[in-house]
């Protein structure tokens, strides 16, 4: 994936000659975490920077968006591994703790297959057991005391899939819903806390489907828990396979994924759904009907996250970490070859997970 490896179209740079030619295809160059060099681009000089830590750096900030938009700003934007680690799912930052916690990427082969949770030491990179055999956890959310993890765990063939809490002071867990209408949970995929104390939490069949869970009892759902009495609302049953879900800066509108295209058991299929759908907070638990804001050309929207300054949506897509405005328009794309899978952040600093590294994007505020 060497800069001198695109021959199509190319040409020399009438201002950069020496530095190399004008690539045709720059999201591809800058997803190649082994070059090195520099390239023009549009007269724009692009350059990898140290190659011990897999820096990207596009000089004015120039983020390469899917339709061939660039977002530019005036300093320098750096794009790079934090670790290379076994990071699938479930990103959170505990700021007390300065650590990044993450769930790991199951192997099906194995005739053992399990999931645990780790954090990365955000001091001295240092990547650390949390919980080395959880329920199959999966997405993950930092609960408004700070003092748990709010967990959505799969399960097993003979656990139940939860919402759980997972103390960080001492790992103990309590189980906050594993059932519905007396049936067990499909498969819990992603959970978050609004607020006023609110729980919602996306239940696919990917469990199920991957081979590590019965069949479902429960048509794929999205929830609301009630705080006050715990008592779980289902609702919508819409989406063909809700998943990755977020909250508006004011929490008037819930954003939900619907990844069909992507289902664990059958070959990929772009022509099923591949976007995030949002819908009003009518009430804690009821929403008002469902509208497409955007699809993603490459993978499925797996995890993504809002950003409160203004609200634009940060997605984990195949092509890497897409950044969307609220209404669905593309700002910028940030590449990583093997794609993104989930991202969360702290203040103004993302960290995407990619099953084998953590990346950092440094993303310009708005």
């Amino acid at each position: 994936a060497r800069a001198d490896a695109f021959d199509r179209n190319t040409r020399p740079c009438s201002t950069h000659r020496s530095a190399g030619r004008v690539v045709p295809d720059p999201f591809f160059l800058l997803a190649s975490e082994g070059w090195s060099g520099s390239v023009s681009w549009r007269g724009c000089m692009v350059n990898a920077l140290s190659r011990r830590r897999r820096t990207i750096a596009v000089s004015s900030a120039l983020l390469i968006a899917a339709a061939g938009i660039l977002h530019a700003e005036s300093a320098g934007s750096f794009h790079e591994i934090l670790v290379e680690t076994d990071a699938h799912e479930g990103p959170v930052v505990v700021s007390d703790q300065n650590r990044l916690y993450f769930t790991t990427k199951p192997d099906f082969s194995a005739p053992d297959t399990h999931v645990s949770i780790r954090f990365v030491d955000l001091d001295t990179g240092a990547v650390e057991h949390f919980h080395d055999r959880s329920n199959m956890a999966n997405g993950m959310w930092l609960t408004n005391d700070g003092a748990a993890l709010l967990v959505a765990e799969q399960g097993t063939m003979e656990t139940p899939g939860a919402i759980s809490r997972f103390s960080l002071a001492d790992g103990s867990r309590t189980v906050l819903v594993d059932s519905f209408e007396g049936k067990p949970l499909n498969s819990p995929n992603k959970a978050i806390e609004a607020s006023n104390g609110w729980i919602y939490f996306s239940d696919p069949d990917y469990g199920h489907n991957q081979g590590f869970k019965p069949a479902p009892e429960l048509p794929m759902a999205v929830y609301a828990r009630n705080p006050e009495d715990g008592q779980v609302t289902r609702l919508t049953t819409e989406l063909a396979r809700p998943h990755g879900l977020a909250l508006s800066p004011d929490e008037r509108t819930l954003y939900i994924g619907d990844t069909d295209a992507i289902d664990g058991a059958t070959p990929d299929d772009a022509d099923r759904s591949h976007g995030i759908l949002a819908a009003d907070l009518v009430a804690p638990d009821r929403i008002g009907p469902l509208r497409d804001i955007l699809s993603v050309p490459v993978g499925i929207p797996d995890g993504f996250v809002t950003r409160p300054s203004d609200g634009d949506i940060l997605v984990g897509a195949g092509d890497g970490l897409r950044h969307y405005t609220s209404d669905g328009e593309l700002v910028a794309l940030y590449p990583i070859a093997s794609g993104a899978v989930n991202v969360t952040a702290q203040g103004e600093t993302y960290f995407t997970t990619a099953d084998t590294h953590i990346w950092q994007p440094r993303i310009p505020a708005n």
